[in-house]
């Protein structure tokens, strides 16, 4: 369906029943708009002389054959108009195409909920009071309780504002990052198989494991005792006498360090940790299993525009995003995923991507140079900064290579040593005592100079929209869009800056935060771009995680389409044809990388 470049369109919304346990977050979009008990009672379509709102079974649904549609969150109303045509209660129709006006909004700076996007476009509040009174209720609820016209008056006011909200800012929206939206609803419409067995047997694996950790928890049988409380965890570490975490957050490197410390002396604390990663993975195998359709697929639920830096984000029920790497407990989640009978999936990324980006932000031309010539990433950084003038280095000094991988990592965007020393064991394995992570930071900055004025030269620039209390910083990317951090303030004579970013959070930043941004930012313009090279050369793409792309081709086809698929994704476009890019990849029979 190709996607309309003009501002003329007509605004459709649908209402429908949910409650507490009945939702989207639940089920995903297309199970939830599937499922029995969810009643489409409504639509609203505005626009192009159409003002209707009431019930889908009352609208001429002709009326938008060949038309320009938009909705605030599309993927979800063409799943809600595609079950109620299943349905009966809608005819069938064809418009020209069904743009994203969240998807507009996300990439235009606002707020991506349609009444705070609204509000901060157009500063008129949008009140929501009529939605939440909805929960748990259906149109007759809403009749009986004389809450029908203000129902009506809601749901025709957010078709009214998604129109507003195009027609205000559709301008501004280039044709690509249309393309990229548009292509983002097909994923979830392709979906990506699973492979049921191995889902079932994960589900029983981990259920066991839960129950057996959940037992050597002291206070699992106590009902007025969560589980994973953190308040529990105190107390009962108080009376042991040893310290307890702050946070039992999964990501939370005091946690990570507390468990190392003090699991083989508490059993205790070895059974918290698999009873919270056996729970989280047995949710994440439950919400693939309910969102399971009939074709044995799975819809690919990402986010255009997801981040700031214009990256997508993952679904928060099956996040393809972030799944778990290798095997746990038995179960290696990542080979659920399956191509299709007869299929292979072809799986390519971007080689150290960032890194080289940031490179060539900063035109070191030492290290460009050497990547051009083909020397790998991490050997050039040694040679460049550490001294190494031998061969392959990864062969002949695998303790340099670790190091020059976590530095090249780690160090690009201003960690300090306490910092680095986390990432250098994350990232290359690397145990390093405090003084020795400083003085590895501080060897880094003097050695990497050019990057270190990239950063200054970032933070001069956000230092000067503080003091001039402007509106916004904004920095031109190469691939030109504009990328901005609103309202820069911070106290006088204070070298950082803390911004409002879209959702109205204050964020801390500097130079070298910046920088994280727009590395992270120019690497996906380059890797959407690749993208709708991939998809108009016929390749059908499953889904994508940054910088790897997942395509299902047929067995026969797969090398051919390795190879190519390689070939695009190593070659810049015209705004960075300097860019040293490398790409690999392989052909599977289930996702493997």
């Amino acid at each position: 369906m190709e996607v309309v470049e003009g501002t003329q369109v007509i605004a459709i919304d649908f209402e429908t029943f949910y409650s507490r346990t009945h939702s989207i977050a639940t089920y995903g979009p297309w199970s939830y708009a599937h499922h029995p008990d969810t009643d489409i009672y409504m639509v609203s379509v505005y626009g192009e002389g159409l003002d209707f709102c009431g019930d889908p079974k009352d609208f001429d649904w002709s009326e938008l054959d060949g038309k320009d549609l938009v909705s605030h969150n599309t993927g979800f109303d063409q799943v809600v108009a595609r079950a109620g045509i299943e349905r009966g209660i809608i005819n069938p129709f064809i418009p020209k195409s069904w743009s994203c006006s969240a998807d507009l909004v996300a990439y235009c700076g606002l707020p991506r909920a349609l009444a705070p996007a609204s509000e901060t476009a157009f500063n008129e509040e949008v009140p929501k009071l009529m939605r939440n009174w909805m929960s748990g209720k259906h149109w007759a609820d809403a009749v009986a309780k004389g809450k029908d016209k203000e129902l009506i008056d809601y749901a025709r006011r957010d078709s009214v504002y998604c129109h507003k909200l195009w027609t205000e800012f559709a301008g501004r929206w280039p044709l690509k990052e249309r393309q990229l939206s548009a292509h983002t609803r097909r994923l979830q419409s392709r979906g990506v198989y699973i492979d049921q067995d191995l889902l079932e047997q994960g589900i029983a694996k981990l259920s066991e494991t839960k129950d057996k950790a959940e037992a050597l928890i002291p206070w699992s049988d106590d009902p007025t005792k969560a589980t994973m409380s953190l308040t529990v965890v105190r107390e009962y570490c108080r009376d042991l006498g040893i310290p307890a975490p702050k946070s039992m957050a999964k990501d939370s490197e005091e946690c990570q360090r507390w468990e190392d410390k003090y699991a083989d002396k508490y059993p205790f604390i070895r059974a918290l940790r698999d009873y919270r990663r056996s729970n989280m993975l047995l949710r994440k195998l439950e919400s693939i299993k309910v969102r399971l359709r009939s074709d044995g697929t799975i819809p690919v639920n990402l986010k255009y525009w997801g981040a700031h830096t214009g990256r997508w984000s993952g679904d928060a029920g099956v996040n393809l995003q972030n799944l778990p790497r290798g095997e746990m407990f038995g179960l290696t989640f990542r080979h659920l995923l399956v191509p299709r009978p007869d299929h292979r999936f072809v799986i390519c990324d971007l080689s150290q991507i960032e890194p080289r980006v940031l490179y060539w932000l900063a035109q070191d031309e030492g290290m460009l140079q050497q990547l051009r010539d083909g020397v790998p990433l991490y050997e050039a950084h040694a040679r460049s900064t550490m001294g190494w003038e031998g061969g392959k280095l990864k062969e002949e000094r695998p303790d340099l290579y670790q190091l020059a991988k976590a530095r090249v990592l780690g160090l690009g965007y201003g960690c300090g040593g306490a910092k680095f020393q986390f990432v250098a064991k994350a990232m290359a394995g690397l145990e390093l005592n405090t003084s020795e992570a400083k003085r590895i930071v501080a060897e880094w900055r003097r050695s990497n100079a050019s990057i270190g004025r990239y950063w200054n030269e970032l933070n001069r620039g956000l230092l000067l929209a503080k003091h001039a209390k402007e509106e916004a910083y904004a920095v031109a990317l190469p691939s030109g869009r504009t990328m901005s951090w609103g309202k820069p303030r911070a106290p006088e004579g204070d070298r950082t800056a803390t911004v409002v970013t879209t959702n109205g959070r204050m964020v801390y930043t500097w130079g070298g935060k910046l920088t994280e941004n727009i590395v992270q930012a120019v690497s996906r313009d380059l890797f959407a771009g690749m993208l709708l090279k991939i998809e108009a050369e016929g390749y059908p793409i499953t889904w994508h995680v940054h910088d790897e792309v997942i395509c299902e081709v047929p067995e026969g086809e797969a090398d051919a389409a390795l190879s190519r698929i390689t070939e695009i994704m190593s070659t810049p476009p015209e705004w960075a044809n300097n860019l040293p890019l490398a790409a690999e990849g392989g052909t599977f029979e289930r996702y493997d990388k």
